[in-house]
């Protein structure tokens, strides 16, 4: 069964963490071999969770978590 972008999204954090069901896991996995956006998205995720757990601290812009979330709400998965 085929999973769609949104719903690869949506689980992201659940899959880095490995706190997912082994069929939804696998769908997501092989889902993964041919997305190359949501493969970004996943790479991403990495980063921006190994910058914030690294332990030097670093300030970032006034307004960025603001315009962080509008971008966000503004994209739409293609899939």
């Amino acid at each position: 069964m085929e999973i769609s972008c949104r719903e690869v999204i949506e689980e992201i954090s659940n899959y880095i963490e490995d706190d997912l069901e082994y069929g939804l896991r696998e769908r997501i996995t092989e889902h993964l071999k041919g997305c190359p956006r949501c493969t970004a998205i996943l790479d991403g995720t990495r980063n921006v969770l190994s910058l914030v757990g690294d332990d030097r601290t670093f300030v970032l812009p006034a307004g960025f978590s603001q315009r962080l979330y509008k971008k966000l709400s503004q994209q739409q998965p293609n899939r």
